[in-house]
């Protein structure tokens, strides 16, 4: 009995209990997905992502004031990159920032007031039209306020987030944000300036605004 009893402790403790093996198959699984997920958006933390498109936005206002047939589709594109680059932030990066950061809820105030007001700007642009009076002049304007409000989330809050959230975690917020762009709205809205409101806001107006630039450019071509 005592041999027997021997032999049946050494194979319990050299063979994993049931509960063991479910953990050992499910994690991996779970990690092989997230990898799956996040290299199919790139794998990117949402830092280089916000940052390479602050980028792309200041060559927009560029190609936008410029001349020509091209003025329209360069206006619509800057347009549509600014929507969705600040729906995804208010939708996902601030409230990262207000809860990780230090002093994070007066930060995340701050950018949210500034796109308030850039999103004002932007709506007087956007009524203006590429081809309206004063329309550089409202361009410039809104150039200022962008690229204040860039420098001021690289400097005060995108530094912060490298620090204070794990890599993972950075690349994780990066697939959300590139989720979040893929359907949100693709022009100002003015009550569309916090979480919860764009987060309402993105499957009802961002197929509305879509269809909308979908309707205008083949009126146009």
């Amino acid at each position: 009995m005592g041999t027997l009893t021997k032999q049946a402790a050494q194979k319990m403790a050299t063979t994993p209990s049931l509960a063991g093996k479910a953990t050992a198959k499910a994690a991996p699984t779970l990690s092989a997905w997230s990898m799956r997920a996040l290299g199919a958006l790139g794998g990117e933390n949402v830092v280089d992502v916000l940052t390479r498109q602050h980028r792309q936005i200041k060559l927009g206002f560029l190609q936008a004031a410029l001349p020509g047939p091209w003025r329209r589709r360069n206006f619509d594109r800057l347009m549509r990159l600014l929507a969705v680059h600040e729906a995804a932030e208010e939708a996902h990066v601030h409230p990262v920032a207000r809860r990780a950061l230090e002093h994070g809820r007066e930060l995340a105030a701050r950018r949210r007031a500034e796109e308030k007001q850039a999103k004002e700007l932007l709506i007087a642009l956007w009524r203006t039209g590429p081809h309206g009076t004063g329309y550089l002049r409202r361009l410039n304007e809104v150039r200022r306020a962008v690229t204040r409000h860039a420098a001021r989330e690289e400097r005060e809050e995108f530094q912060a987030l490298r620090k204070a959230v794990s890599l993972p975690r950075l690349r994780m917020l990066g697939a959300e944000v590139k989720l979040t762009q893929a359907y949100a709205p693709t022009r100002p809205h003015r009550w569309v300036n916090n979480e919860a409101a764009n987060k309402l806001a993105a499957p009802i107006l961002g197929p509305v605004d879509r269809a909308l630039d979908a309707l205008r450019h083949g009126t146009a071509s």
